[in-house]
């Protein structure tokens, strides 16, 4: 069956964890987590079936980090220092304890430390402010064009799948949906989720974005060489 979740308010992320590091639940993963975007997560090995279900039951977050070391199973993985939260939003229980859930990303964190004294690993974190930067107005604009482009390419080779994604407003959210949707290897998300300001991370995204375009412009005419124009 299928539990629902209602985030918290803003205001009430804001109050926790600014006096200080703060003990976290961490999923060490081969993916990133970016603030305001989905992941889909199906939790299987007893550990996090535990942990898993202590968030459930305090409405807690869960850090989600890269694994920098070790496997993704078994226990063993060293992470990268900066994560980002996850809240879940939805849970279906399977068989065996098994769950899938669908989170949303919240907040960036740096590790500080780690706990080792629970089934799954903790960390002590502290959590990371979103500094803007001197974004110029038109680099902002640039990249929201750049970025309704790439989408648009996406549906016309890979189908409908990216039409739901939609192109923020607002400087935060658009430069963590560019870094979600941007098809990259994993170290480069980590290195987007990574800079310190969102007007370092569009302008690491322009050419980022001009590539991909470029490159699924020329898929396009490979797949439909004759879509010159028509003559009567």
């Amino acid at each position: 069956h299928l539990e629902y979740y209602t985030s918290p308010t803003m205001e009430e992320q804001q109050t926790r964890g600014e006096s200080g590091a703060e003990e976290l639940r961490l999923f060490p993963l081969n993916v990133i987590l970016f603030p305001g975007m989905p992941m889909p997560l199906r939790i299987f090995e007893e550990r996090y079936k535990v942990m898993i279900g202590e968030c459930i039951l305090e409405e807690a977050p869960f850090g989600i980090v890269l694994i920098r070391e070790g496997p993704e199973t078994g226990g063993g993985a060293l992470p990268y220092k900066i994560g980002t939260t996850a809240r879940i939003a939805e849970v279906e229980r399977l068989e065996d304890g098994r769950m899938n859930l669908a989170t949303k990303g919240e907040k960036r964190f740096q590790i500080e430390g780690t706990v080792h004294e629970h089934p799954y690993l903790k960390g002590l974190v502290r959590y990371m402010g979103e500094e803007v930067g001197d974004l110029d107005r038109e680099v902002l604009e640039k990249a929201r064009d750049l970025f309704s482009e790439y989408l648009r390419n996406l549906s016309g080779v890979r189908g409908g799948w990216s039409r739901q994604a939609e192109v923020p407003d607002g400087p935060v959210d658009l430069s963590y949906s560019i870094a979600h949707y941007l098809d990259l290897p994993v170290l480069a998300k980590q290195r987007l989720l990574e800079v310190p300001t969102v007007q370092e991370r569009i302008q690491y995204e322009l050419p980022l974005l001009e590539g991909a375009n470029q490159r699924i412009r020329e898929e396009i005419i490979k797949r439909n060489p004759y879509q010159g124009p028509k003559l009567n």
